[in-house]
């Protein structure tokens, strides 16, 4: 079978494709989406800007994707997909691709760059800028989109938390000198032109790999075809993204670090857990 990342999505009926007629400025509902419309999130036109890719697993999608996709992914200005195995249950009704050949093994590494094929494939010319999230993720996505949009989408860049690897791994990553990657955990976004430039390549990355860390080879991929890495000490200080840890305020603050060499201000980031909030939401026992 070819590697083409393309998934099995829950389709819509006819009725619920036309989104309540043709005029009017009415949202329309993507076809590619998972489950009756009032469970999805509406695909409006002045909010085709961002994507969210997230991985997750068969096991999880009656909670943390279900929590996830009735909080955070709420917020976002565009659209939210849950991407899993091959087989997973597309019935819950949230937008899910079931990724053909692919399982549900950690690590992740061919999960994600087929998601990231899906993503090149359906909707390259539809969204400015996609994002790679795990399903323990809190978005906040007003704050994402503000940060977002004092960009250059046109532009290849890749955002995130910069890593080079835990103090024990330096020297066995494969990576030279001044290389790094962008964490996989904190959240990783790419504009549509590092998208265009590196999913052709994908295929050879997956054939191609140093190391068994998903976050490392995808910034290997990357780095190789899309000619950037992940800006350097580069941390979107108004997004709170992932990892688990329990819900608390969100702290903003800019530290001193080394800037940017594109960028003028440097950012940190701060995290809550999307399923402490996702706890709180009392979510009717039928739907988990």
């Amino acid at each position: 079978a070819s590697a083409t990342g393309c998934g099995s999505a829950h389709g819509l009926s006819a009725r619920e494709r036309g989104g309540g007629g043709g005029g009017g400025g009415a949202p329309r509902w993507d076809a590619h989406g998972s489950g009756p419309p009032d469970a999805l999130h509406a695909v409006h036109s002045s909010n085709s800007f961002l994507f969210v890719g997230v991985m997750t697993a068969q096991k999880y999608l009656r909670s943390r994707a279900v929590a996830a996709h009735r909080t955070w992914a709420q917020t976002i200005p565009g659209r939210v997909e849950f991407f899993s195995s091959e087989g997973s249950d597309t019935s819950i009704p949230i937008p899910i691709v079931a990724l053909k050949n692919v399982d549900d093994s950690y690590p992740p590494q061919k999960k994600s760059f087929m998601m990231l094929k899906y993503m090149h494939d359906h909707y390259l010319e539809k969204f400015e800028w996609f994002m790679r999230a795990d399903d323990d993720v809190y978005v906040k996505g007003d704050r994402l989109e503000a940060f977002l949009r004092s960009l250059n989408s046109s532009a290849p860049l890749l955002l995130g938390q910069t890593g080079m690897g835990a103090r024990d791994e330096l020297g066995k990553l494969a990576l030279e000198p001044g290389e790094n990657f962008c964490m996989g955990g904190p959240g990783v976004i790419m504009s549509r032109e590092v998208l265009r430039r590196m999913v052709p390549h994908i295929r050879q990355c997956l054939q191609e790999m140093y190391t068994t860390h998903e976050d490392v080879e995808v910034g290997r991929c990357v780095r190789r075809f899309a000619g950037v890495q992940c800006v350097w000490s580069y941390e979107l200080s108004t997004v709170p993204l992932t990892v688990s840890m329990p819900a608390q305020a969100v702290i903003i603050s800019k530290e001193k670090k080394r800037p940017a060499k594109s960028l003028s201000t440097p950012f940190s980031l701060h995290f809550i857990s999307a399923l402490s909030v996702g706890h709180r939401l009392a979510l009717p026992a039928a739907t988990l």
